[in-house]
């Protein structure tokens, strides 16, 4: 199989114990069908210490951008199964985390680091929503409902 981003062969990894397969070429990621959920289940519990701290780095930087960058927008990642063109949905409208999905549902390619940024993302709501769970007791799960809804079954 080949990657979706830049059409270098796919080598089968994992991703804390999910299959994943990953492009040694641009470091994106495809997650056939319905792995992407497991990450999001078992992600943010998992996410290696060491990890945390060199992706909030990112965060660190000056003015952070939430959306989606023309560069990401723009770009045309095609799916390795029907060869359909994928369409880039932004994880929780404002993470700034690009996730290409297959109009076929095949499955999702995601960028370089984006599947560390998401775990990450979805953890620190977590965490925020824990310390406020009186005001926003559901939010992160509505929240992970709804972008799951969007990807489809």
């Amino acid at each position: 199989m080949y990657c979706s981003g830049c059409g270098a062969a796919l080598v089968a990894s994992r991703y804390l114990n999910i299959p994943i397969d990953s492009c040694a070429g641009c470091g994106g990621t495809w997650l056939e069908e319905g792995r992407l959920k497991w990450i999001i289940e078992v992600g943010p519990k998992s996410l290696p210490a060491d990890r945390v701290k060199q992706l909030t780095d990112y965060v660190r930087r000056p003015e952070p951008s939430y959306r989606l960058g023309e560069d990401e927008t723009r770009r045309i990642v095609k799916c390795p199964y029907c060869i359909g063109v994928m369409r880039p949905v932004n994880y929780s409208a404002n993470s700034g985390v690009a996730i290409y999905k297959c109009i076929n549902d095949h499955g999702v390619w995601i960028p370089k680091d984006g599947i560390d940024r998401l775990v990450l993302f979805i953890d620190t709501w977590d965490r925020l929503l824990r310390r406020h769970q009186p005001y926003y007791a559901h939010l992160a799960q509505i929240e992970r409902k709804r972008f799951l809804r969007k990807l489809g079954p």
